[in-house]
């Protein structure tokens, strides 16, 4: 070996290893089919969808009120839409047959009263005629069964007196919460019977939200960090109350019920809305391997499919990994195709 090849000779066996290893590297490429790969974290994709489910305002108190006694209507000074306070007269009933009665029913308790007050003065006497032999033993009895009796009488007495006073009372019909006359049934002049409903009056504070959401939300509903009520053309904070466990068999459907602010008002129709807790990953980046949907991830430098059994094909799906895990982006769509599939794949592209 002269001076002039030696310096080549030496460069060529200082270059072969890096040839090797590149042909190695392209030839594992050339394999899979699969060329550079860019992965991204599951925070920057992940996105938190939007549910919606009609909603509306209720009362939360809702009351037809009706008649208990029967009686003809002589006053009924609250119109539809007027807010009464509690304990304000909404119908007044007839009330001169009933008061007719409660003084009957005093009159024969006074008369008791004296009855009795008779039969003690009668019993002392007795009792002192007994001590000194001029009245028998079974005289002495009579005498106290007669007081007993009239004691019984008067109990009953006071009972239909309690029963008289109720009577009077139930002819005076009164608000019993805040609320507002929703509509009204009867007017003045007209007789009504027990049980006729008289009006409809709702309470006009502490007015629910409720909803109907589909069961399959239901959890995300739950873990949902806010709800608001779109209405009105504005926006209200909710608050979840309670989910009822009862399933509507027709729309398959629980009722949610929530308490908003003092603005709204009963009737008010509008959506429900809340955001999803947990991140989805969008429906681009789910992909069918040996008949299972999921997705590939970076782990160890190595892409790796994770299955994810709730997925359906073509809709972002919900996932718990955690927010810095990377998500295989550029070059997914050739990982984990056999040589057989990708060359297939290549002969139609030629054609």
């Amino acid at each position: 070996m002269n001076r002039l090849t030696a310096p080549c000779f030496i460069a060529s066996r200082l270059v072969a290893p890096f040839l090797l290893l590149l042909a190695v590297t392209v030839h594992a490429a050339d394999e899979s089919g699969v060329g550079s790969l860019d992965a991204r974290p599951l925070a920057e994709l992940a996105s938190y969808p939007e549910f919606r489910a009609p909603a509306q305002v209720v009362a939360r108190e809702e009351a037809r009120i009706a008649a208990e006694v029967a009686a003809r209507v002589v006053d009924m000074p609250v119109r539809e839409g007027e807010a009464i306070a509690r304990g304000k007269l909404l119908v007044q009933l007839d009330d001169a047959a009933y008061r007719i009665e409660l003084d009957r029913v005093r009159a024969q308790l006074a008369l008791i009263d004296s009855r009795i007050s008779l039969a003690r003065a009668q019993l002392d006497q007795a009792r002192a005629l007994a001590q000194r032999d001029f009245i028998s033993a079974d005289g002495l009895r009579i005498r106290e069964t007669e007081l007993g009796v009239l004691e019984r009488e008067r109990d009953a007495a006071l009972a239909a007196r309690a029963a008289a006073e109720l009577a009077l009372a139930r002819t005076r019909i009164v608000a019993p919460f805040d609320g507002v006359v929703r509509e009204r049934r009867v007017a003045v002049g007209e007789l009504a019977a027990v049980g006729a409903p008289l009006l409809v009056f709702a309470a006009t504070g502490d007015a629910e939200v409720r909803a109907q959401v589909p069961s399959m939300h239901i959890d995300s509903l739950r873990a949902a960090p806010e709800w608001t009520l779109a209405a009105g053309g504005r926006e209200h904070a909710l608050q979840l109350q309670r989910i009822s466990p009862l399933l509507d068999v027709a729309g398959q459907t629980r009722e949610a019920i929530f308490r908003g602010d003092a603005e709204l008002s009963p009737g008010l129709g509008g959506e429900l809305r809340w955001r999803s807790g947990t991140p989805h990953l969008p429906a681009g980046f789910v992909q069918e391997r040996k008949g299972a949907l999921g997705a590939w991830v970076m782990q160890d430098g190595v892409p790796v499919f994770r299955v994810l059994p709730q997925a359906q094909a073509g809709r972002a799906v919900a996932v718990d990994w955690a927010g810095d895990t990377l998500i295989v982006d550029e070059g997914r769509f050739a990982l984990g195709l056999d040589a057989q599939t990708a060359g297939a794949g290549a002969s139609g592209g030629a054609q």
